[in-house]
């Protein structure tokens, strides 16, 4: 008699067990989250200050001038609020994901990587960093980036390969020089 009890008892167990791992399998559930991206409306460049092309092919519009002496060089770390278009209008990045809307910190706006305390801070896109270059706190810019000064180079396997042929758009605004 105790053995058919225990029988019973390892079935039930066996039986559980293996609903809990059909129950993860299931391809509708992943731990993986795309981000849900909700930024503010595209700057209008029609509304711009000043604008300009530089000689590398970036095209730079400034939509609202900073306030302060101090402006953005490459050793700087800023706190930015940033969205990246393809120019069809799909955003592919930016801060304003997942209800966060405080900003990113941009650490490394050299040409090469650094080391720091969390590991090796790979450089920015080019022209996402000759774009913010000269920028103030509170400075507004759209950023129209060619292929050669975005992910141009970008290899296959690497997240941004998809964006290697395109023109970037980013609209920009300096939160903080840290």
């Amino acid at each position: 008699m105790k053995f058919v009890k225990n029988s019973f008892l390892l079935q039930l167990t066996v039986t559980f067990c293996a609903l809990l791992i059909l129950q993860s399998c299931d391809d509708s559930s992943t731990n993986i989250r795309e981000p849900q991206y909700n930024p503010p409306a595209k700057y209008d460049l029609s509304q711009a200050d000043t604008s300009y092309t530089t000689e590398s092919g970036l095209e730079i519009y400034v939509i609202e001038e900073g306030y302060g002496d101090f402006e953005v060089i490459s050793r700087d770390q800023i706190r930015a609020n940033y969205t990246g278009y393809r120019l069809n209008g799909e955003v592919f990045e930016s801060t304003f994901r997942n209800g966060v809307t405080s900003g990113g910190i941009l650490r490394n706006l050299r040409t090469v990587p650094i080391s720091g305390a969390s590991g090796t801070v790979s450089p920015l896109i080019d022209g996402f960093r000759q774009g913010l270059l000269g920028m103030k706190e509170g400075e507004k810019r759209t950023l129209i980036i060619p292929p050669s000064l975005g992910y141009g180079d970008a290899r296959e396997g690497t997240n941004s390969y998809e964006l290697r042929n395109d023109t970037l758009r980013f609209d920009v605004e300096v939160l903080q020089i840290l």
